[in-house]
């Protein structure tokens, strides 16, 4: 089958998001050498682009830098490449041995903060469990949450966050006292009010827990750097699509841009507005925007304060 238009996808999305690269080329006890050589010029003349700036490794049976190659991956220049036959065993020890060797990067993406800065927990799940109540489920990026602590959780449809009590923490189906920074959970949640009650309807995508030092604001305007992936047309303002920046996911309208269209493989400097409520989005975040076959990657630059939203309105 070779390189097809979904390999290229995931490549472009990999490199727009600085994420290291790993190739594995399977079934290579079937394919004729021609057709296994033509996809390995392919992928090489890829990652060597100008656009990529790759270096492309191809792993040897028993290739003795190996726990080399492991360690310079973090840095984001070497692609090592692997040929794999399930049948035959090719290749099959040395990726493992490699995969092994890989340390983690959750503390070097900027993706995490350590742990004893703000709370801040990014809830992908809720459940009402029979005899304990509200159950968020998801990842925490920030902070260190202890059972008892009070936490901020939101923003809701107006755009407020609500103060909330972590009652117990289960971390990888066992309960505990304790989770940090890197970690994916679940927390038993209750409102600190007596009077008010958690019901899922309370909950929606793009919902976070944050600590109450962490002064929280809802956002309904950003401004984003955008590179166009793909698109049969052209974007202009009022243009609509999908973002999705964590668990966001929501329609923004495209208020302005810093050209005048952007096409496929432009850059550009765009202009959101939420279409229905605020959401929780910070500066420096990944985002994408689909719409169709339209893809967009990028990062937020800068965000409009609900104060600033305020005078601007007031000033129209």
């Amino acid at each position: 089958m070779g390189i097809t238009r979904m390999t290229r996808e995931h490549l472009v999305i990999a490199l727009a998001l600085r994420i290291p690269i790993i190739v594995a080329i399977t079934k290579v006890d079937i394919a004729p050498e021609e057709v296994y050589q033509k996809t390995i010029d392919k992928i090489k003349a890829i990652l060597e682009s100008k656009s990529a700036g790759k270096s492309p490794t191809f792993i040897k049976d028993n290739d003795p830098d190996i726990e080399q190659y492991a360690k310079d991956i973090v840095e984001g220049t070497i692609c090592p490449i692997f040929s794999i036959s399930s049948v035959t065993g090719q290749g099959i020890s040395e990726i493992k041995q490699f995969m092994s060797l890989l340390t983690s990067r959750i503390y070097l993406t900027g993706k995490f903060k350590p742990p004893f800065k703000p709370v801040e927990f990014l809830i992908d799940g809720f459940y009402m469990v029979t005899g304990v109540g509200g159950v968020v489920a998801g990842t925490l990026t920030s902070g260190t949450v202890k059972v008892g602590d009070n936490l901020l959780m939101g923003p809701d449809s107006t755009g407020n966050f609500k103060p909330v009590i972590v009652r117990s923490i289960h971390y990888k189906r066992t309960e505990t006292d304790e989770v940090v920074s890197g970690q994916g959970c679940c927390f038993n949640i209750k409102p600190v009010g007596k009077k008010e009650q958690m019901k899922r309807n309370v909950f929606r995508k793009g919902m976070v827990l944050v600590g109450e030092d962490a002064n929280p604001e809802s956002i309904w305007e950003f401004t984003a750097e955008i590179v166009i992936l793909h698109n049969p047309t052209t974007i202009k303002a009022n243009y609509q699509a999908v973002i999705h920046c964590g668990v966001i996911r929501q329609a923004a309208k495209i208020v302005s841009i810093s050209k005048e269209h952007l096409r496929m493989g432009d850059k550009g400097y765009v202009h959101f507005r939420f279409m229905y409520r605020p959401e929780y989005i910070k500066e420096g975040s990944a985002i994408m925007m689909r719409e169709g076959r339209t893809k967009g990657l990028g990062s937020v630059c800068t965000v409009v304060r609900s104060s600033q939203t305020t005078k601007a309105k007031g000033s129209s």
